[in-house]
C-alpha cells in the first residue's frame, strides 16, 4: 500500500512540475532535448541543430503550434543526462535515441515507439571480432546510461565508459578499448567514414524501441505526441525521412524494414 502511495506521489509531482500542453502552447516554445554529436539523429553544426530527430521535433512543433508562430528550443543533452532532463523539467520532450525500458518507465513516460533497434558492436577490422564470445577478456566501450552499457555489464564484460558516440569511436580508434557497443543504428555509421572499422555483431539482445520521453503523468502532452506520431507515419514522414536522411548517411547498410514501424501504426485506423 505504501509503495502505491509513493508511486502516486512521484507521478503527481512529475506532472506538477512539468509544463502542460496548454502552457507550452501559450508560451509558444517547445523545449526538446537532443544529442549534439550523434548523426544522422542529432548534431550541432555551426550553431545549428540538424538530423532526423531534429526534423521529427520540428514536425511535432509544427503540428502543435500550426500557424501561431511557436518555435522549438533545442537543449543539448548527453546519454546520462536524459532521464534527469525530463524528470526535472529541463525539457518538455526528449528525442535522443531514447530506448524504452521498464526501468525508465518507472520514472518517466514514453510515447509510442518510432524506431526498432538492437545492440550493435563496432570493432577494428584488424581485430577480426565476429561474435559476442570474441569480446571476452576485451574492453567494451559504452556510454553511461545506455542499453548497451546495461547489456554488457549484465553479461559480466569488462566495460569502459565514454561520454558520447564520437568520443567512443575515437577511443576505440586510439586503442583505449577493443569495441564500442550501442544501438545498431548508431554504430553502423562509423564504417561508412572509416574503412578500418566494421560491425559484424549487429543484433544483440531482444529488439528495443526508441520513444519520445515525457514527464511522468503529463498525459495531455503524451497523448498529443502519440497522435502526432501516428499522423506523421500515415503521411509518410518516417519513410520519407529514412529515404532522404538515414539511408544516404548509412550508404544503404541500414535496411528500413528492420527499423521502421509503419505497419504497427495501421492498427490505429
Amino acid at each position: 500500500m505504501l509503495k502505491k502511495i509513493l508511486l502516486s506521489s512521484v507521478i503527481f509531482l512529475g506532472s506538477l512540475f512539468a509544463n502542460s500542453l496548454s502552457e507550452i502552447k501559450d508560451k509558444g516554445i517547445l523545449r526538446v532535448g537532443v544529442f549534439t554529436e550523434q548523426p544522422p539523429f542529432g548534431q550541432l553544426v555551426d550553431g545549428t541543430f540538424t538530423g532526423f530527430e531534429v526534423d521529427f521535433a520540428n514536425a511535432i512543433a509544427q503540428n502543435l503550434f500550426k500557424d501561431k508562430g511557436g518555435r522549438v528550443e533545442f537543449v543539448a543533452t548527453r546519454a546520462d543526462q536524459r532521464l534527469d532532463f525530463v524528470e526535472k523539467n529541463k525539457v518538455d520532450i526528449l528525442l535522443a535515441t531514447f530506448t524504452i525500458t521498464d526501468e525508465r518507465l518507472k520514472k518517466i513516460d514514453f510515447s509510442l515507439p518510432y524506431f526498432s533497434v538492437n545492440i550493435g558492436v563496432l570493432t577494428k577490422k584488424s581485430d577480426n571480432i565476429k561474435k559476442e564470445s570474441d569480446l571476452r577478456g576485451k574492453k567494451v566501450l559504452v556510454e553511461n546510461g545506455t542499453t548497451g552499457q546495461a547489456y554488457f555489464v549484465s553479461k559480466g564484460f569488462d566495460t569502459v565508459g565514454c561520454p558520447n558516440s564520437n568520443e567512443c569511436y575515437r577511443m576505440l580508434r586510439d586503442g583505449a578499448g577493443d569495441a564500442y557497443a550501442n544501438d545498431n543504428l548508431i554504430v553502423l555509421a562509423y564504417p561508412v567514414v572509416d574503412r578500418n572499422m566494421e560491425v559484424n555483431i549487429k543484433n544483440l539482445g531482444a529488439s528495443d524501441f526508441l520513444g519520445v520521453g515525457v514527464a511522468k503523468g503529463n498525459k495531455d502532452l503524451l497523448n498529443f505526441v502519440n497522435d502526432t506520431l501516428v499522423k506523421l507515419s500515415k503521411e509518410g514522414f518516417f519513410r520519407k525521412t529514412f529515404k532522404d536522411t538515414i539511408d544516404p548517411f548509412y550508404k544503404g547498410t541500414a535496411e528500413q524494414k528492420y527499423f521502421l514501424l509503419e505497419d504497427i501504426y495501421k492498427i490505429f485506423g
